[in-house]
């Protein structure tokens, strides 16, 4: 890799440091990019060059925290061989995620989760496809295993994520317990996904 990589990859590192605490503490809408700029000490035109708009900025942000989080879960579920507890320790991890970045949820852009839709979920390099393989693999199939199901595992991550997903967006709505969910999450999809 050239310097001009280098430093190129470091600054934008650096500015994306900076507006992950930004987009915490200020929300999507408050943050600044000029504030973000003067932070780091280099232009807007800068920051411009390096993600295109805020709003790159942002989804840039969020992969970042995805990436955190399944490494987060990788790491909490390795040493656990029962699905169940495999699947609520997904929801725990996925709720206090939301829980520790309100303020950055937003409705500006759609809706608070606008970047889920943003993906090509075919393309083997997606974020997002990426962390449904490993939940379908990990958590999904070994649960499919333990239950009579006939969905598949990848089905099974997608529902989970829908119900979970709408959960958030209640939460957001109404401000209410999102944690106290997680039980109802939790027989909730099971109810769907067992065939009774």
């Amino acid at each position: 890799m050239s310097l001009k990589k280098k430093v190129q990859e470091l600054k934008r590192d650096m500015i994306l440091k900076e507006a992950s605490k930004l987009f915490q503490n200020e929300g999507y809408e408050n943050m600044k990019v000029a504030d973000l700029a003067a932070n780091v000490g280099v232009s807007v035109g800068s920051i411009y060059t390096l993600f295109g708009s805020k709003e790159n900025l942002y989804n840039n942000y969020i992969l970042d925290q995805i990436d955190y989080y399944l490494d987060i879960l990788e790491n909490e579920i390795k040493d656990i061989d029962d699905p169940h507890e495999r699947l609520k320790i997904l929801t725990k991890i996925k709720f206090q995620a939301f829980l520790s970045h309100k303020n950055v949820l937003h409705i500006g852009i759609n809706h608070p989760l606008f970047y889920i839709n943003t993906y090509n979920f075919t393309d083997e390099d997606d974020v997002m496809m990426n962390v449904y393989t490993f939940i379908s693999d990990n958590i999904m199939q070994p649960l499919k295993e333990k239950i009579t199901t006939s969905k598949s595992s990848l089905e099974m991550t997608l529902l989970y994520d829908s119900i979970s997903t709408a959960m958030v967006k209640h939460w957001v709505i109404v401000n209410d317990d999102l944690m106290q969910k997680s039980d109802e999450l939790f027989e909730s999809f099971l109810l769907l996904v067992e065939n009774r």
